[in-house]
């Protein structure tokens, strides 16, 4: 098992690598393409769904109730994201080529996004999730 402070480091690895990763990218010769405008442009096409992960997360991650809508069942709201994120990529997937999602809509998905992940996947309920099982070690 990895402690916390293993965990935290990785984290803050993969956030430093992005956002010197898009320092990198946005002085080099090639015009938009930083990870901040390719995430906008899949966004705003076929990839819409982002835009509502985006919010989810942020919900579930920095704000939260503290009871949840599904209460201790911290399953139910992991699987219901993935049920959903799966109909909105099949959506995505039978969109026209060329096809721009409105801002407004975009707001939406977000606002949706933020609600699920305040009201539905909150983690400020519980401090620590505990497993039916144990894991005692990694092999």
């Amino acid at each position: 098992m990895l402690d916390i402070k293993t965990v935290e480091y990785i984290v803050f690895g993969i956030i430093g690598f992005l956002v010197l990763f898009n320092v990198y990218l946005n002085f080099n010769k090639i015009k938009n393409d930083t990870v901040n405008v390719i995430l906008k442009n899949w966004a705003y096409s076929k990839y819409f769904f982002i835009t509502f992960i985006w919010g989810v997360l942020g919900g579930h991650f920095f704000l939260g109730t503290r009871t949840p809508v599904f209460g201790s069942n911290w399953w139910l709201p992991v699987v219901l994201v993935i049920i959903l994120v799966a109909i909105l990529v099949f959506i995505g997937k039978r969109l026209a080529k060329g096809f721009r999602i409105k801002r407004r809509y975009q707001l939406l998905l977000l606002i949706a996004g933020l609600l699920y992940g305040h009201f539905f996947w909150s983690q400020r309920h519980i401090p620590q999730v505990e497993f039916p099982w144990e894991i005692t070690s990694i092999p």
